[in-house]
C-alpha cells in the first residue's frame, strides 16, 4: 500500500468550495518527488512540440516576470543545488540532463522545462488581479488561451458556487499577501486516465478501482516590487485505489464525495460514474 502526497480528505464532512490558505516556507516553495524526473521530460517534449498551447502572456509585463524567474533561480540555488547546475545563462536539471535557456524572452516558459510548477503571474490592473503570463503544461481540462488576460473572478466563473463561495474573498484575500510570506492550498479531482496534460478532458471507460486522484498544490507569492503575483501548480497523479486498501478512510471519503451538487459532479466531469466510485469507496472492506 502507498502513501499519498496530499491524499484525499478523510474527515467525512461535506464537500465545501474553500481557500485553504496556509503560509508557506521558502524551503518548501517547490517540490521534488519520486515523479519530477518523468514529469520534466513530459514538460519538455510538449514545449518542444507545441508551445501555443501551454504558453501565453500580454505584452508589457516582462519585468515582472523576469523577478519571478530570478525568485525561482536564487530559491533553487539555495534549496536545491544538488538537483540543478546554474550558470549566468542556463538552468540544468542535472539528472535529465533538460536545459532551460534563461536568455530566453520567454523565461517563464523555460523555466518550466525544468522545474514541476506550471506558472502562472497575476497583475492588479483596474483594480482587478488579472493572468498576464502563464506557462500550463499539465492544464486539469482547461484551456490556457481562454484564460490568459482575463481577471480571477472571469476565469473562474464555470466553477459551480463562485459567486457565493469564493468570489467576496478571492480579491481582498490576495490583496493581503505579502512579499514576505507565501501561501499555499490544495485542490483535487478525480480522472479516469492519469494523462496530466489535459487542456481538453480525456475520458476512458474505467471501473472506480482505475480512477487517478489528481492533486494541485499551489501556491501564491507576491513580489516586493509590484501588484503582482505568482501563482504556481503543482500537478501529481496517485491511483484511487490506494485509498480503497483502508476502509475507513475510503469510506469517510465517500461521504464527502457523496454530498457534491449536481453541479459540481458534473464540472469535476464524474456525472457518469460518480455513484460507482462512491459505492466501490463505501464497500471497501
Amino acid at each position: 500500500m502507498s502513501d499519498y502526497v496530499y491524499g484525499p480528505p478523510i474527515d467525512g464532512k461535506p464537500f465545501k468550495l474553500a481557500m485553504g490558505l496556509r503560509s508557506l516556507g521558502p524551503s518548501l516553495w517547490l517540490e521534488g518527488g519520486a515523479d519530477l524526473e518523468g514529469q520534466l521530460r513530459e514538460r519538455d517534449e510538449l514545449i518542444r512540440r507545441s508551445p501555443e498551447v501551454v504558453y501565453g502572456e500580454v505584452d508589457g509585463h516582462l519585468a515582472e516576470v523576469r523577478y519571478f524567474v530570478d525568485l525561482i533561480i536564487a530559491n533553487l540555488r539555495t534549496f536545491h543545488g544538488d538537483t540543478y547546475e546554474i550558470s549566468q545563462n542556463k538552468l540544468t536539471h542535472r539528472s535529465t540532463g533538460i536545459v532551460a535557456d534563461l536568455k530566453s524572452t520567454r523565461p517563464l516558459l523555460e523555466l518550466s522545462r525544468v522545474i514541476a510548477e506550471d506558472l502562472c503571474v497575476l497583475k492588479k490592473i483596474n483594480g482587478a488581479w488579472t493572468l498576464v503570463t502563464g506557462a500550463v503544461l499539465f492544464p486539469s481540462r482547461w484551456k490556457l488561451n481562454e484564460k490568459i488576460g482575463k481577471n480571477i473572478d472571469q476565469i473562474h466563473t464555470p466553477v459551480p458556487g463562485y459567486s457565493a463561495g469564493l468570489q467576496p474573498y478571492m480579491t481582498p484575500t490576495f490583496d493581503k499577501i505579502t512579499a514576505d510570506r507565501a501561501v499555499w492550498r490544495k485542490n483535487w479531482s478525480l480522472h479516469s486516465t492519469d494523462d496530466l496534460h489535459q487542456p481538453e478532458s480525456i475520458h476512458a471507460r474505467a471501473e472506480p478501482e482505475e480512477y487517478w486522484w489528481r492533486t494541485e498544490r499551489q501556491t501564491l507569492t507576491r513580489s516586493s516590487e509590484s501588484e503582482t503575483l505568482l501563482f504556481t501548480i503543482r500537478n501529481r497523479a496517485e491511483p484511487l485505489r490506494w485509498i480503497m486498501g483502508r476502509a475507513d478512510e475510503s469510506r469517510a471519503f465517500a461521504q464527502t464525495l457523496a454530498s457534491m451538487s449536481p453541479e459540481t459532479v458534473e464540472y469535476k466531469g464524474l456525472t457518469p460514474n460518480h455513484q460507482d466510485i462512491v459505492r466501490a469507496l463505501m464497500l471497501t472492506q
